[in-house]
């Protein structure tokens, strides 16, 4: 077995996980979680929730990756993997980081975020947007700055016990296309390839991590249009609701799981004490300096 950790949890796990720290009981607090090869099921009984991958109820997810593995996740504690037969570890561990480890943070009744983020001694500062919009790329470029990363995909934002939201830190691993790299001026040779048929990387990035739990002080998301300007646009607190609501990570899983409502007290908590920034960025070309800079200077101004 290996013991690691991630999200302030201590993780048991039969599969091994270049991604993830060991453990270190300082920094753990929340409760474990366990990972391990075994049988799953080819059907959830009476399924609450479906889709062509997946099927959910109340405790139980239930993702099918045929050629790779199919996930049994139980209770927001256990991940069960059967593996196809000559499937690749690193395609295996692609999903189950992502949507397995998102549905059992879900269970959890925790916010869980599609956003990359930061840590700093004033809190945490999380990017937002679409699939493609740059939130690694301006990751990046901020860890290229000497910024240290909380998050990089699947973010975690739990209540303190006075209610304010906050970030947990993931795991130093982000992922980068080539193109992003070439921005960063980044080596891909050595790098290993997410799947082996995509241009996208794993960078580990240990000595740049904040491994360490932060209070949420801003959210950035990012848009574009067609215009040759850079914005930021502050959005008023009756727009942060949906701001929050529609990053939400796998928003799909929700009703099979039967957290719709959990999930909408928490996103009202995040939106009632955090703010939203709108940033907006030329569509034709990134300025990813200059957004870098923006954003920096308004991250200091908080």
């Amino acid at each position: 077995m290996y013991n690691y950790q991630a999200y302030t949890c201590p993780i048991e796990s039969e599969l091994e996980f270049p991604e993830f720290l060991p453990v270190n009981g300082n920094n753990t607090h929340g409760p474990p979680i366990t990972i391990r090869y075994g049988d799953v099921p080819a059907e959830l009984e009476n399924p609450t929730g479906r889709g062509v991958l997946y099927q959910a109820t109340a405790n139980q997810f239930l993702l099918k990756m045929d050629g790779i593995a199919h996930y049994l996740v139980r209770n927001g504690n256990e991940i069960i993997v059967q593996l196809a037969e000559s499937s690749l570890e690193s395609d295996v561990r692609v999903f189950l980081l992502g949507s397995c480890l998102g549905a059992l943070l879900h269970q959890r009744g925790v916010l869980v975020l599609h956003a990359s983020g930061i840590g700093t001694q004033k809190g945490a500062f999380l990017y937002t947007g679409p699939s493609g919009i740059g939130k690694s790329t301006l990751l990046g470029e901020l860890l290229r700055r000497g910024h240290r990363m909380l998050v990089d995909d699947v973010c975690a934002v739990t209540p303190d016990v006075s209610g304010y939201p906050i970030v947990q830190p993931a795991y130093p691993r982000t992922r980068l296309w080539a193109d992003t790299a070439r921005k960063l001026t980044l080596e891909t040779a050595g790098l290993e390839r997410t799947r082996p048929e995509m241009e996208k990387y794993e960078r580990q990035i240990p000595d740049q991590f904040w491994d360490q739990p932060a209070p949420l002080r801003r959210i950035y998301h990012l848009t574009s249009n067609n215009k040759d300007e850079l914005r930021l646009n502050p959005l008023p607190r009756i727009q942060t609701f949906g701001a929050v609501l529609h990053n939400t990570y796998r928003h799909v899983f929700l009703d099979g799981l039967e957290m719709r409502k959990p999930h909408f007290d928490l996103v009202s908590a995040v939106a009632s004490q955090v703010g939203v920034t709108r940033v907006v960025r030329p569509s034709g070309g990134f300025k990813l300096t200059e957004l870098a800079d923006l954003i920096e200077q308004d991250m200091e101004a908080l």
